[in-house]
């Protein structure tokens, strides 16, 4: 009986196993007792996923279909008590086993389309499959015959903040054919060697290049210089990844618009995705929703349900209209949170910069907050203007009587700290923005007893910088928001 090399090493950790298969392999009677530890059968190419394709089988926990053929599905690494449906073993009689549900492979006919079926393995028509040194994995009986993946994918369902989508292709006999090796080449693999990769890794990958110019722009708010720098930078996601509606009004004034985004490649959980609302800034005075539509792709990508909105600009509009715009699009969110499939207990609202200042004016003032009608699951207020200066009266935004700004600012007038807040700001904010940032935070844990009040200052960041590289290589805000959203239990 000759023998060759074929599933020829197995890595698992520290050990190495290197198992002999044969052409002639299979006895008629099953045997149970295996030669080699649970492994992912997965493509030996990634095929547009990092991961791999995994045999799976379709649907999971009381949802799975073992009566089904079986398929692919992106390799579930380092997830356990999810990865047992991937998991298979080769008996001493070469069936590919899944231990976990003592199940075997099979072919439904050899023939040319069949599919590949999980039977009891004691069944007669249960049979032996030969893997050879090229990848190629075929049945006893006809070795002209591939296990091969279909070139079309299906998106399936995916955690949230899971940067890749999960996808499947479908699995059935098909000629051996080279021009189509990409497709029928499969490989044993250890389900810890690789991590599936998140958006929570809690590392930055701010470019050499991006950090110099960053810092030498030093502390001065300078967009168009900063927004140049991340202008032609890779992003995670595009517009062909999301699905974006038309301007739609969530108020009676003029500005209150808001669009909707959400990831083309991903189901909702049945209870809605978390929804981020986005109140962009621009000195109270400029900003439109095309200001954080970078942001909006990405998180949206990512699978959250996202809400850009934009609201009236000073000098037309003065405060408190900014917070009291933003209670109206938590009002309108709420409303509207099943046909948008987000959670209404699952929101959460990001502002940035002058939309910072609104967050926080809907956050930490009741009579404000009432208005959105809602209890929302987080803020995060990112570089606000906390305490009205001279230099921002020219804005028009809180008018030009300096005896009624102790009394519009934020600092000094918190009267509400239930909601978790996260503050951000910027190694390289303007020092009035960091200091303001402190006092907020002491006023909200020491005068307020708040229980859930983060602070994080982004290093090596400029006011802009950390928001316009969200999306990029550089994870470093994107993270802190991520965990934050993860961190409060709502998600």
């Amino acid at each position: 009986m000759h023998c060759d090399s074929g599933f020829d090493a197995f890595r698992g950790g520290m050990k190495n196993i290197t198992v002999l298969v044969c052409s002639v392999f299979f006895a008629a009677v099953y045997a149970s007792s295996v030669v080699a530890e649970p492994r992912f059968l997965r493509s030996t190419y990634d095929l547009e996923d990092p991961s791999g394709y995994c045999l799976d089988i379709p649907g999971f926990g009381p949802r799975m279909r073992k009566d089904a053929p079986i398929g692919t599905h992106t390799c579930k690494y380092s997830i356990p008590g999810f990865y047992v449906d991937e998991l298979f073993e080769l008996t001493s009689v070469n069936y590919l086993r899944l231990p976990e549900f003592d199940l075997c492979l099979a072919a439904q006919t050899m023939a040319v389309g069949s599919h590949i079926n999980t039977i009891a393995c004691e069944l007669d028509n249960v049979h032996a499959w030969s893997m050879g040194a090229d990848g190629n994995v075929t049945p006893e009986g006809n070795s002209e015959l591939c296990l091969t993946m279909s070139h079309e994918k299906v998106y399936v369902n995916t955690s949230v903040a899971n940067l890749t989508p999960n996808s499947g292709r479908a699995v059935s006999l098909q000629t051996c054919d080279s021009n189509n090796h990409e497709y029928q080449s499969w490989k044993l693999s250890d389900p810890h060697e690789l991590k599936t990769e998140t958006a929570n890794t809690l590392r930055s990958g701010m470019g050499i290049e991006a950090a110099k110019i960053i810092r030498e722009l030093g502390n001065e708010i300078r967009p168009q210089e900063t927004e140049e720098i991340y202008a032609n930078q890779p992003r995670m996601f595009s517009v062909g990844d999301v699905n974006i509606t038309d301007e739609i009004a969530y108020g009676e004034e003029q500005g209150q618009q808001l669009q909707v985004y959400t990831g083309i490649n991903r189901h909702n959980p049945q209870r809605g995705a978390p929804v981020i609302l986005l109140v962009h800034g621009g000195g109270f005075r400029f900003g439109d929703l095309n200001s954080f539509a970078s942001t909006a792709t990405h998180f949206a990508g990512l699978g959250y349900v996202v809400v850009n909105m934009t609201y009236p600009m000073a000098p037309n509009a003065n405060w408190p209209s900014g917070g009291l715009s933003v209670a109206s699009a938590i009002r309108w969110i709420t409303e509207n949170a099943a046909d948008i499939k987000g959670d209404p207990n699952g929101i959460f609202v990001l502002g940035h910069s002058a939309g910072g200042t609104h967050v926080a004016d809907y956050v930490f003032r009741s009579e404000i907050y009432e208005e959105g009608n809602s209890e929302i699951a987080g803020a995060i207020i990112s570089s606000p203007v906390l305490a009205v200066t001279d230099f921002l009266s020219g804005a028009s935004y809180y008018g030009d009587n300096a005896s009624e700004w102790p009394n519009q600012q934020i600092l000094g007038n918190v009267d509400r700290s239930s909601v978790p807040v996260l503050i951000l700001t910027a190694e390289l904010d303007p020092v009035p923005f960091q200091v303001s940032a402190v006092k907020l935070l002491n006023e909200l844990v020491v005068e307020n007893g708040a229980k859930a009040a983060r602070f994080s200052q982004l290093a090596g960041h400029n006011h802009i910088s950390y928001i316009s590289s969200i999306g990029t290589s550089d994870t470093q805000s994107a993270e802190q928001i991520i965990d934050f959203i993860a961190a409060t239990g709502r998600n």
